[in-house]
């Protein structure tokens, strides 16, 4: 019976534009800034909701993105930088935005500065996906997401 089996832990995984540009970054090609998040329905097993779904390293967007509306991103709400080499992103979700079944999360950088292509600067890419069995928002929750990055 799918509601009484035992939920999957949350994962995370880079995407391979996030692999990418990281790299580029390390040999110094780009500079890029974790600018956004957003969310989505997909991410678990519709017929078994308490279980995940495999994240798809290739994905450029969210597999059901709601919210904020396409193409506007939602602002990160705060940044840390515990060490050197991590980052810790919190994601707010307010109490009217995104009232539906969620389960993935999208963290978004953007390019600020690029001495090889000056014309991707200001570019957006979806640098992290995150899925988790579903989590029902309604209207009057706040919720709060905590990400750790670390490079």
């Amino acid at each position: 019976m799918p509601f009484t089996s035992t939920p999957d832990q949350p994962i995370a995984a880079l995407t391979d534009l996030g692999r990418m540009n990281f790299a580029r970054a390390a040999n110094g090609e780009i500079s890029f800034v974790v600018s956004d998040f957003a969310v989505g329905r997909g991410g678990y097993d519709m017929l078994d909701p308490v279980k995940i779904s495999v994240i798809d390293p290739s994905l450029t967007d969210l597999e059901d993105h709601i919210f904020p509306a396409i193409p506007n991103i939602q602002p990160i709400e705060k940044l840390e930088y515990p060490t050197l080499s991590t980052v810790v992103v919190y994601c707010r979700l307010a109490q009217a935005d995104a009232i539906a079944g969620l389960g993935e999360l999208g963290i978004y950088g953007e390019i600020i500065y690029s001495p090889i292509s000056p014309g991707e600067v200001g570019t957006k890419f979806l640098m992290a996906v995150a899925h988790s069995p579903l989590v029902t928002k309604t209207l009057k929750q706040v919720i709060l997401y905590r990400i750790i990055i670390q490079f």
